[in-house]
């Protein structure tokens, strides 16, 4: 259970910049308001991000360590 969440978070963490772009977009916000929903976008897609991640567990972190860095 806390692998399936960790996973809907972690991915579902880059599905909030899809909807940074609609805001973007829109034309029913002034620019202030644009940019005060982006900068919270942001900020819930990176607590959502590293809650995913914790919630993976320090195994997703060594796969992304070896997808970066091989060991040779």
């Amino acid at each position: 259970m806390r692998k399936t969440i960790g996973a809907a978070l972690f991915f579902g963490s880059w599905v909030i910049y899809g909807i940074m772009i609609f805001v973007a977009a829109g034309n029913e916000w002034t620019a202030a308001e644009k940019v005060g929903i982006g900068a919270m976008l942001y900020g819930i897609s990176w607590v959502t991000f590293v809650t995913g991640s914790a919630l993976l567990g320090p195994e997703l972190i060594e796969k992304i360590k070896l997808t970066i860095k091989p060991k040779k």
